[in-house]
Parts: structure tokens; C-alpha cells; sequence
């Protein structure tokens, strides 16, 4: 018995052909896919508004549109108007969310118990500097894009306290 006659008992001349044919579609899809970028290589196109709160020196960063994005790729970089203090905070704490438009995080200022609780922690998340004017805070998006050579970071968008 011949090799071939072998394959043909074995698997069937039909079988052989589909995963050919399976194969070729599969290998067309990803270069097509690979070559056109269709809209993969990009990292989402989403705005970010900010408001602050001068009395509980709290500022919230709102998803203001476009595309849901995945929030453990999400990082607000926040930095003192002196530029000599920055904190780096995670949007989400267990990776699992998605951030679509509306979605919000609060940040406070660790010097002011806004609700007199006796916590100083009274928002999402915290940075360890007071958030008064001239704070700057950015929205970046770190990922690994699809066809991509390595991890980017880019700033999806920048808010100034104070800046109105």
C-alpha cells in the first residue's frame, strides 16, 4: 500500500481537501487582516472630560465618548503643578471591566476629610500630593495592539485643574 492509499483510508480524500481549504481561508483572512489594518493596529478613540471640586479637592475624570475601552488598560498619570510630584493611578483594581461612555473615577486630595468621617480617603482612588490648581491629569492607554511591533502608551487625554 502506497502512502497515498494510506491518507485516502486513513482520513479520506474528502476530509484531506476541507482542511486544505480550511487552511488556505484561514491564512487568506490573516494577511488580508494583517495587511489592511482594519482599524486593529489603533488604540481606541475615546475622550475623557474632568470636573473638580474645590471644596472636597476632588476631581473625577468622566468618559466622555467613543469606543468602550478595556479599563485594566487604563492609567490617570497625575501631576503636581511643580511637575515634582506624580502618581500614577490604575482605573480598574481587578483588570475584569470594560469602560464604556459615562463611565466615572474619582481622585482626592489625602489633606482634606471631605465627608468628616474621619478617612481621608473618600473618593476611588487616592494620590499622596494635593489636587489643587495647575494639577495635571492624563488618560493613558497602554496595550498591545493587534499586529503591533511592542506595548504602546498614548495619551487618550489631558485635564487641567483649574483650567477652565
Amino acid at each position: 500500500m502506497e502512502v497515498s492509499d494510506y491518507v485516502r483510508t486513513a482520513f479520506g480524500v474528502e476530509r484531506v481537501a476541507v482542511w486544505l481549504a480550511a487552511g488556505v481561508a484561514v491564512a487568506v483572512v490573516v494577511l488580508a487582516v494583517g495587511a489592511s489594518g482594519a482599524g486593529i493596529v489603533d488604540p481606541p478613540t475615546a475622550s475623557f472630560d474632568g470636573s473638580y471640586d474645590a471644596d472636597t479637592h476632588t476631581v473625577t475624570i468622566t468618559h466622555a465618548g467613543g469606543d468602550t475601552v478595556s479599563a485594566a488598560q487604563l492609567a490617570l498619570v497625575v501631576t503636581d503643578e511643580s511637575g515634582t510630584n506624580a502618581a500614577t493611578v490604575n482605573w480598574s483594581e481587578d483588570g475584569s471591566e470594560r469602560l464604556a461612555p459615562g463611565g466615572t473615577l474619582s481622585l482626592d486630595d489625602p489633606t482634606i476629610d471631605a465627608d468628616g468621617d474621619g478617612d481621608y480617603f473618600d473618593a476611588d482612588r487616592t494620590v499622596g500630593f494635593p489636587l489643587t490648581a495647575g494639577v495635571t491629569v492624563e488618560v493613558r492607554w497602554t496595550g498591545r495592539p493587534l499586529g503591533a511591533a511592542g506595548v504602546q502608551t498614548v495619551t487618550l487625554d489631558t485635564y487641567e485643574v483649574g483650567a477652565n
